[in-house]
């Protein structure tokens, strides 16, 4: 009970922006041999709590990208323990990207982070990507899974836009597509035509165990 008190602590001071803080209580865990999966999930959870703040105003732009970099920086000493844990053989291919008219990537660098670590190959296509590189990369890759995150409303047209284009290449029956980020919900996974959505990180890995590993 008291190490669920103490994860929670570093989701709460990486919510708060306390880079010294999270480094601390990062170093604490792994001294303590917490397992890591325990440390991410905890960080994600704060994460998202800095998501919320940023789609309520109380947070801007410089406060998300800073948040992203702490946690990119915990992440750079989680990985070499997950490495260990990662089987030889990827358990599936992923394309991953932010959607054509978006730039944001904090997010979709997030789930890739946390999809890697998991085990599974990931394509990135990067962001403001167009339905074109989504369907270049399942056709090289014969991905299974298709994720399309987004920050902004106005990028609903093109996740649209990009199924549609993906439908008509022939490939939909081949892929499930799941979309996230602060803006996308489970109404707007319905009415773009997605197949699932994550309301976070770490549902974005469980929807991949789900769709990828048989």
């Amino acid at each position: 009970m008291e190490k669920e008190n103490k994860l929670t602590e570093i989701g709460t001071a990486l919510a708060g922006l306390n880079e010294d803080t999270v480094e601390e209580l990062l170093n604490q865990y792994l001294s303590e041999k917490i397992p890591p999966h325990k440390i991410i999930e905890d960080m994600t959870s704060g994460m998202d709590e800095v998501g919320r703040l940023f789609k309520e105003g109380e947070y801007f732009l410089s406060e998300l990208i800073f948040a992203g970099e702490i946690f990119k920086a915990a992440m750079e000493k989680i990985k070499p323990l997950l490495n260990d844990e990662k089987p030889n053989k990827a358990k599936g291919k992923i394309v991953m990207g932010t959607a054509q008219g978006d730039i944001h990537d904090l997010g979709k660098n997030i789930v890739i982070t946390l999809l890697e670590c998991s085990g599974f190959e990931v394509i990135d296509v990067g962001v403001d990507a167009s339905p074109d590189k989504f369907i270049e990369a399942i056709k090289i890759s014969d991905a299974t899974l298709v994720g399309m995150s987004a920050l902004l409303t106005t990028t609903y047209e093109s996740m649209a836009s990009t199924i549609n284009e993906i439908s008509q290449a022939g490939l939909r029956e081949k892929v499930k597509i799941m979309v996230g980020g602060g803006v996308v919900d489970e109404k707007i996974k319905i009415q773009i035509g997605a197949d699932f959505y994550g309301k976070h990180a770490a549902e974005a890995v469980e929807i991949a165990k789900k769709v990828c590993v048989h």
